[in-house]
């Protein structure tokens, strides 16, 4: 395999691990659902409707496999194909090969359909054939096979092989598989001997714990994490690996604190996990990334809170990177607010940010960045500026344009002889097109103002003349 394949395989194995608990809500007793197959499509790319900007999310085909068990006992097997961009299902394809897009997202998010659909027309099939999960993780096996036996293994043997050796040649085989992959992750966290002898799992993710995460303190001061240097995230289910029967947490990470002698210890005393908040929690956290933008969301797969002072840590499942979060609880909704923090694999987080989480801002400070961020979410902007989040109101870079006044206030506009015929021709949606299309065509050139007054008469006229020719 190379690097490429790889690092594909990588993506739609972590994209696994996220759609699995959502597939597991829409089980029950009488239907199970099982995930066949997954394969990476590319990124799809597209421009913002409100300020132009690019952007751009990855594209998966999900192969599953639905078993329904009627009253009488009878079983219905049916094959289901999805689309997704992103961690959302977008899509689904019909019997004849015809791809159908839900209605809400077809309706609301055209530009997204649009670039979805370019994507599939200028990407091969056999590329995507050969970019499937199924398909890579037979050719990574193989490689180990080859190795294994001493002979080149043929993808095409591999099922056949697996079959005929016992449980021990098994747990030989993963254990070499491991160690391979591990030798290509110890060039990424530059290991010492000592720690890579006990931290031996994929996906690491290291934290410095003396690195000033707030502008004033280290993080493992904050943490309370006393004579460890550094912090790593591994696999709960790798944890034996590092303390010989060590008990296990029912959440996809742990965390680990690591001497600079490099001993190691899964830090189970030292924190308890969170389960308000994280993988198949529905309460939200307010967070403000490493590129200064803020959102709130609840994609966190684990939250551990330091037992000795209340602080969590928040782990992140990025497309196979690890995000890592610092949170502090608020005093009023005991809300989890917090910042990214800089690991092995994140840049450097600016100092304006790191100083929201500063702890002489007092003890409301989280509130108001959280009532910062909270009203932009609601208005459907993501702030880019550290100022539109700092729990100061007064550091606002922008006003919020409530779209859907202006739609409203559009479609009820009242021409000179009293009459509202814009609502008499238009719908909702094409007032709303036609006003994202001005703003972002004369949105510098005349103030908004201007753009919605002019948008009114148009569409007036407009309205008019097919009336007109309506009763002719």
């Amino acid at each position: 395999m190379n690097q490429k394949e790889r690092e594909i395989l990588k993506l739609e194995e972590s994209f696994r691990d996220i759609i699995e608990n959502d597939i597991l809500k829409q089980q029950t007793e009488n239907k199970k659902i099982k995930i066949k197959d997954i394969k990476f499509v590319g990124s799809a790319e597209w421009k913002d409707k409100i300020n132009g900007q690019e952007r751009a999310d990855v594209v998966f085909i999900v192969e599953k496999e639905i078993i329904e068990k009627s009253e009488d006992g009878k079983e219905r097997v049916t094959e289901q194909k999805s689309y997704y961009l992103g961690d959302k299902c977008v899509a689904g394809e019909l019997g004849n090969g015809e791809i159908l897009y839900g209605e809400t997202f077809a309706t609301s998010e055209p530009d997204k359909m649009e670039a979805i659909k370019d994507l599939l027309e200028k990407t091969p099939e056999e590329e995507i054939e050969n970019n499937s999960m199924n398909k890579l993780q037979t050719k990574e096996i193989a490689e180990v096979l080859t190795a294994h036996l001493g002979r080149k293994v043929k993808e095409n043997e591999v099922e056949k092989l697996l079959e005929e050796m016992d449980k021990q040649e098994l747990e030989g085989l993963s254990e070499k598989k491991e160690q391979e992959n591990n030798g290509k992750e110890k060039k990424k966290n530059t290991l010492s001997k000592k720690q890579a002898d006990k931290i031996k799992v994929n996906g690491i993710q290291k934290v410095d714990l003396n690195k000033k995460v707030d502008g004033k303190e280290t993080l493992g001061k904050r943490l309370d994490l006393n004579g460890y240097e550094n912090m790593y995230v591994v696999y709960s289910e790798n944890v034996d690996e590092i303390t010989s029967g060590e008990k296990r947490n029912n959440t996809t990470y742990s965390l680990v604190g690591v001497k600079s002698d490099g001993t190691a210890k899964v830090l189970n005393d030292e924190f308890e996990m969170d389960k308000t908040v994280g993988n198949g929690a529905t309460r939200e956290q307010t967070k403000i990334r490493a590129n200064n933008t803020a959102t709130r969301d609840n994609k966190d797969m684990s939250v551990y809170t330091r037992k000795s002072n209340g602080m969590s840590i928040g782990c992140e499942n990025d497309m196979g990177n690890v995000n890592m979060f610092l949170y502090q609880k608020t005093v009023e909704e005991n809300e989890n607010v917090g910042i990214q923090i800089e690991t092995s694999q994140t840049p450097v987080i600016p100092i304006e940010t790191r100083e929201i989480m500063n702890r002489n801002k007092g003890i409301y400070q989280k509130e108001k960045v959280q009532d910062e961020i909270q009203e932009h979410t609601d208005k459907g902007c993501m702030p880019k500026d550290v100022k539109d989040f700092d729990g100061d109101e007064n550091t606002e870079t922008h006003e919020h344009f409530d779209l859907e006044y202006y739609v409203q206030e559009i479609l009820n506009y009242e021409n000179e002889q009293g009459e509202e015929q814009i609502k008499e021709v238009f719908t909702e949606n094409e007032v709303r097109d036609k006003l994202l299309r001005e703003l972002k065509e004369n949105g510098d050139k005349l103030p908004q103002e201007q753009i919605i007054e002019n948008v009114k008469k148009e569409m007036n006229l407009d309205a008019e003349n097919i009336e007109r020719e309506h009763k002719r």
